[in-house]
């Protein structure tokens, strides 16, 4: 992001990055802003009005007690968010009861899971694109289900 404005302090860059995303957003449909992990791109409100705020967690339970703070932190927050849903990605296998149990009793609704797929390592470690994962990839189909989902709830809310 830069430097910041003196130690420690990154005020002056996410003030213009607010003012940057705010621009962009009023000439496009969509915005994507993919974040690293964690709770200081929302408790340094970069964004103000975000329509969809996917949370994603592996599933191991430390991941899954973040992504409930971050779903709790939201609400503390100046930021409109419409909708929050959660992704559990690098899930091996089918879904444990527990980590269904747990899902369950979050604050924010499960929206879908991503397979492990060792393609998608190679690809990560390789620094390949991963649009060129194709269609067929377990991934590609899983992403594209769950955002399937929610363009399917902004055109019923049209």
């Amino acid at each position: 992001m830069g430097r910041g404005g003196g130690a420690g302090c990154y005020c002056a860059v996410n003030h213009d990055l607010r003012e940057v995303i705010d621009g962009m957003s009023r000439h496009y449909a969509y915005v994507v802003i993919d974040n690293e992990a964690g709770m200081e791109h929302l408790s340094r409100r970069t964004t103000r009005d975000v329509q969809h705020l996917f949370i994603i967690s592996d599933p191991p339970q430390r991941g899954l007690v973040a992504e409930q703070r971050i779903a709790d932190v939201r609400k503390e927050l100046d930021i409109n968010i419409e909708n929050a849903y959660l992704i559990i990605n690098r899930l091996r296998g089918e879904m444990p009861s527990q980590l269904k149990a747990f899902t369950d009793k979050l604050n924010v609704p499960l929206l879908g899971t991503i397979p492990a797929d060792e393609e998608l390592a190679e690809f990560e470690f390789s620094g390949k694109p991963l649009v060129e994962l194709g269609n067929e990839s377990p991934v590609y189909q899983a992403i594209a289900a769950s955002m399937e989902t929610v363009l399917k709830r902004d055109r019923t809310l049209l």
